[in-house]
């Protein structure tokens, strides 16, 4: 699995994907990294780190999970599957 085009996938709209928690079981979920499709009171407040950003970098994928209403991340190797949900028509 591309960690870019997960990412690309992610800006441009929501996704659907399903992947492995630490404690094992399996998650589906929605999510996205869109501003317009974020609620402008759970935007990202500031940086990361330089340490934060050298393991998002390589291995992590944070995102806004639409159906929790908060952020989430998660390594890119848990990931099964992830599909484009349909943009919708205004």
């Amino acid at each position: 699995m591309n960690i870019e085009d997960l990412r690309n996938a992610l800006n441009e709209g929501v996704v659907l994907f399903k992947f492995k928690k630490k404690d094992g079981s399996e998650r589906e979920a929605r999510g996205t990294t869109n501003d317009l499709l974020i609620p402008a009171g759970d935007m990202p407040k500031g940086a990361r780190t330089p340490e934060q950003q050298a393991k998002y970098d390589s291995a992590t994928v944070a995102f806004y999970d639409i159906n929790a209403k908060g952020w989430r991340s998660m390594c890119i190797d848990t990931i099964w599957s992830y599909t484009r949900q349909p943009k919708k028509l205004s």
